[in-house]
Formats: structure tokens, C-alpha cells, sequence
């Protein structure tokens, strides 16, 4: 990230990139739900933050594909957000963070943890991190400086979903959307075969990005 998606678009590309990514969700979803995470809070938690950013990408593609755009791309705001969350988790986290972030909710609980790092505070100790993988931070602030408006705008009702209502959602727009969600699905999927601290799992990963590489961003 940012992508390459200056490519000439037309309805039929849309809907084969639909038909593949629906393919691509079903199938991550699949492997995702037989993982089960390495010893310990901290890996559980950040795996549910995964877990959580899938979710979100599977309610975005279901909407998306009946047509309710504004509503599907307002979900990849908290889509990124989950994954980052989870990689900040694994690596930067306190423990104090870990333990607040893993209680029953409750009140009490949920006010603690409101209190929390925003998401350029988590992405500042990311990027300090002696641990945390630099490209993927680094692609991570990048979707964020590219995209974060935008999705600020759909997710608060602004200019973007307001304009978009009057002058329609050409298939160019959707198409990349389509594609830059799926770009959070395979690094969500990256981070929750690593929770499981078991390195075969990446090698299914990696045949997620050959088999499905037409549904992904191109990075330059």
C-alpha cells in the first residue's frame, strides 16, 4: 500500500473480483476458525482482534455485494482498526493493556479501557517496536494516510457518502475498495496463523496469496 489500481475497469472485471473474493473470504474464514492460539492472554486477545477484523471484512463483501456500499466501506474503518489493534497487542502492548483489554465487560471495565491508545499512538510504538514486522507497519501507515479520511467520512455520514448517494458508485471505486479490503483480510489472516505459534500454518497463508492474487492490491 498504497496500490496500483489504474487499470481499466468495466462491470464483468467487477464481478469476476466479487465471485474470487468471495472465494478468498470463504476460504480464510475456513482456515481461520480451526486455529487456536499459542499459550497465553496476550496471544488469545490479539487473536480475537483478528478474528474481530475478519468479521468486519465478511459484513463489508456481504454488503457490498446487495449493493450497500456506503454501509460496507463505513466497516473497513473498524475493519483496519481491529488489525491494528491486534498486531499492537502481540508486540507492543503492556501487560497492563493486555489484562485490561481481556476482562469480562462490564462498567468498570469498559470505562478502563476506553482510556486506551488511539490508533496513531499504537502505530507510534509499532513502528519503535524492536519486534514488530516493519514492512507490514509500514504498510499500515500508508493505507491509513491514503484511505483514513475517507473512511472517517463514510463512517460519520460526511461529504464522501453524501456525494456518493447523488452521483452513484462507479465500478472503478468499488473494485478498488473490493481489492484494498481484501489487502486487510490476508495480513489479518498473516497475524492469527502467527498467534498460533505453529510456523506451518504461514505456508497455507502464503498459498492464500498465490491462489488469490488476483483479488489483492498490486504494491509499488
Amino acid at each position: 500500500m498504497p496500490f496500483d489500481t489504474n487499470i481499466y475497469m468495466n462491470d464483468e472485471k467487477l464481478r469476476v473480483l466479487l465471485e474470487r473474493s468471495g472465494g478468498f473470504q470463504a476460504d480464510v474464514h475456513e482456515f481461520a476458525s480451526g486455529l487456536i492460539p499459542a499459550d497465553g492472554t496476550r496471544h488469545l486477545v490479539a487473536l480475537q482482534a483478528g478474528l474481530l477484523s475478519l468479521e468486519h471484512a465478511a459484513g463489508a463483501f456481504v454488503l457490498i455485494s446487495q449493493g450497500f456500499y456506503p454501509s460496507a466501506i463505513a466497516l473497513m474503518r473498524p475493519q483496519y482498526e481491529s488489525l491494528v489493534r491486534g498486531i499492537w497487542l502481540l508486540h507492543t502492548a503492556s501487560d497492563t493493556w493486555v489484562e485490561k483489554l481481556s476482562e469480562p465487560l462490564t462498567v468498570e471495565s469498559a470505562k478502563r479501557a476506553n482510556e486506551g491508545l488511539m490508533l496513531a499512538e499504537m502505530l507510534k510504538e509499532l513502528e519503535k517496536s524492536s519486534t514488530a514486522p516493519a514492512p507490514i507497519v509500514e504498510q499500515l501507515k500508508q493505507y491509513r494516510d491514503v484511505t483514513w479520511k475517507a473512511m472517517n467520512s463514510y463512517a460519520h455520514g460526511g461529504l464522501h457518502p453524501l456525494s456518493r448517494t447523488l452521483a452513484g458508485y462507479p465500478a472503478q471505486l468499488t473494485y478498488d475498495v473490493v481489492r484494498n479490503s481484501n489487502a486487510i483480510v490476508a495480513l489479518a489472516t498473516q497475524l492469527i496463523a502467527i498467534l498460533t505459534g505453529d510456523p506451518r500454518n504461514m505456508e497455507q497463508v502464503r498459498r492464500f496469496h498465490v491462489e488469490y492474487s488476483d483479488c489483492l492490491p498490486i504494491l509499488r
